[in-house]
């Protein structure tokens, strides 16, 4: 099942304490030993009572629906992951690790550019940790989400699974040459509004698994820090002669900027009859590119600030936590109604209880995002002036549970409602009718989702 936090720094202290340990037997270095872990993952499941049902006509016929409109009901998926693993000690006590992950779906598919999910090498030793390579950064990795979701597949925040359809729109008959947002939001299964709703959470940072070199401290009485740095976010450089010289500025809209600086903090402590875990940080672009690759200044950089808490008492645990996205189109949302310099908050709350075999999860999540009537209209910042855009308005709320047959092996469920109210557009104080629009002036559109999986570690 997934574990309560994304990533902790207490891992690092276990670390320290085998390097120290291995330090004072004086035992001789090896070569790395191969190991092999991973997990598989499948999932079924049904998005359900999908509303608003009407329509929209646009130009030359073409009909546009939010959410459940012209999708099958139920879908079925699964995620694999291999990880290559090697670890040794040498004498002088350092210890060296190697982990490189792969994506077992994607390894299958010709083409497909994800194929390796994060490779990296760890120098840990008294001094703490150090890491080099594709990997989380300091703030995703020492990142304290709440305890609401026992799953490894499902949940409201930023789940690994998600069937709901809030957050997508659908179009028949689809023309070209529309301008638009609020009259053409795209093919089969296309992003409108912000984000889908399963894409949105409390853990993600601005950038994913670039090239990093990371710092993790060892535990000063259960207080532990990480900072990273990533010269390129929204990119991954081959070395090896497939890429030559620095020019890696990643420009294009949605990209995650460069010169990235991420930290993370955490504090956990067992007062005896209860712990608690909490922790916070914050990651910050430095640079950032338009789409032509012309370095952008002062206020379009993206940043993102985290900060959750757990408490623990006995079979109980119950917490939160909430991010603060600064300039959301540029930290990975492919989002449709936003410009460079819109922000957008996330809070997240849950509680949990575990008996026996059994987790039970309720996890709730709340998230309000800026929209531009300039990008929803699709005209420029001077001709919406005057106009207002509503913030698009998201949350949901997930019942999961799970039950473990065995070691790593786990049966898991999911009863969730997501909903979200794309907002309206005024100008004065009057709410202003477009024709045709979907999701302008919509009230909501909202899903009942029914989920079933399972969960094997390995």
């Amino acid at each position: 099942m997934r574990t309560s936090l994304y990533g902790t720094t207490a891992l690092v202290a276990v670390g320290v304490v085998v390097g120290g340990l291995a330090a004072d037997e004086a035992s001789a270095a090896s070569g790395l030993k191969l190991g092999i872990t991973g997990f598989y993952r499948n999932a079924i499941g049904g998005s359900f009572g999908n509303s608003p049902t009407s329509t929209f006509v646009g130009p030359s016929g073409t009909t546009f629906g939010l959410g459940n409109f012209d999708r099958q009901a139920v879908s079925m998926r699964q995620e694999i992951r291999v990880n290559f693993t090697g670890q040794t000690t040498l004498d002088n006590g350092i210890t060296v690790g190697v982990l490189v992950g792969l994506n077992g779906e994607n390894v299958a598919k010709s083409g497909s550019t994800t194929q390796v999910n994060r490779a990296y090498a760890d120098f840990s030793g008294k001094f703490g940790l150090v890491r080099v390579g594709e990997a989380n950064s300091a703030l995703v990795t020492d990142c304290v989400v709440d305890p609401g979701n026992v799953t490894s597949n499902f949940g409201v925040n930023s789940p690994n699974e998600s069937f709901s359809n809030v957050g997508f729109a659908q179009s028949r008959n689809q023309t070209t040459g529309v301008a638009n947002v609020a009259n053409s939001p795209g093919g089969y299964f296309s992003t409108f509004g912000v984000a889908p709703m399963g894409s949105i959470g409390t853990c993600f940072g601005i950038e994913g698994k670039g090239n990093k070199i990371m710092y993790f401290s060892p535990s000063f009485g259960g207080l532990t820090f990480g900072v990273s740095f990533t010269p390129t976010g929204g990119q991954r450089r081959a070395g090896g002669g497939l890429s030559y010289g620095t020019d890696v500025t990643a420009p294009g809209p949605g990209n995650a900027g460069n010169n990235i600086l991420s930290v993370g903090v955490d504090y956990t402590h067992d007062f005896g009859g209860w712990n608690l875990t909490a922790g916070g940080g914050g990651e910050w672009a430095f640079t950032q590119y338009t789409a032509a690759g012309t370095a952008q200044s002062g206020s379009s950089k993206p940043a993102w600030y985290q900060a959750g808490v757990q408490i623990g008492i006995g079979h109980f645990a119950f917490g939160a936590s909430g991010a603060y996205y600064q300039n959301y189109a540029h930290a990975g949302y492919a989002s449709t109604t936003a410009t460079s310099q819109d922000d957008g908050w996330v809070v997240s709350g849950g509680a949990s209880y575990t008996i026996d075999a059994w987790s039970f999860g309720l996890q709730g999540e709340y998230g309000s995002y800026q929209q531009s009537a300039s990008a929803i209209l699709g005209i420029t910042p001077t001709s919406a002036a005057g106009i207002n855009a509503d913030n698009e308005k998201l949350w949901g709320i997930s019942f999961n549970t799970a039950y473990a047959l065995g070691p790593g092996i786990s049966l898991e469920g999911q009863v969730a409602y997501t909903q979200a109210n794309y907002g309206s557009l005024s100008a004065g104080g009057i709410s202003l009718a477009v024709p045709n629009a979907v999701g302008v002036n919509a009230t909501t559109v909202h899903s009942w989702e029914l989920d079933l999986g399972t969960a094997i570690n390995f």
